[in-house]
């Protein structure tokens, strides 16, 4: 399988998966209208991912600092995905990453729906020490 790299833009999260790595990174803020046409292809590629030998123990990185409704569903349906590949390795590691309390909500509903763990982990300001 070919990597995937993605850029950030000023609507579009950066995208890192690395199949020989196993890591799939997900970083930014997703503000697309249209996010069929940036989520489709990821989800694609998950899939097949997932169906063929993917690397045990993968981690898979949600970063987000902010994402609207049309992303939210895209990240729902790629953590179900990502469940089919927790069930076929259950070292794989799924870290979603909450700079506030909107983040963390939507974690701790998409970890319920998709009923597999989700690290939940608090990304500290760096105002905090100030």
């Amino acid at each position: 399988m070919e990597k995937i790299q993605i850029e950030p833009l000023h609507n579009a999260p950066k995208i890192d998966f690395d199949p020989e790595a196993g890591i799939l990174n997900f970083e930014g803020k997703s503000l697309m209208e249209d996010s069929e046409s940036f989520y489709l292809p990821l989800v694609n590629w998950i899939m097949e991912y997932a169906a063929n030998d993917p690397k045990k123990g993968t981690v898979i990185n949600f970063r987000y600092e902010y994402f609207n409704t049309s992303s939210s569903k895209w990240l729902i349906t790629i953590t179900k995905q990502l469940k089919v590949l927790y069930e076929k390795d259950p070292s794989t590691v799924v870290n979603w990453y909450w700079p506030d309390d909107d983040i963390l909500e939507y974690g701790e509903v998409i970890r319920d729906l998709v009923d597999m763990p989700i690290n939940l982990i608090e990304i500290e300001s760096e105002d905090e020490d100030i």
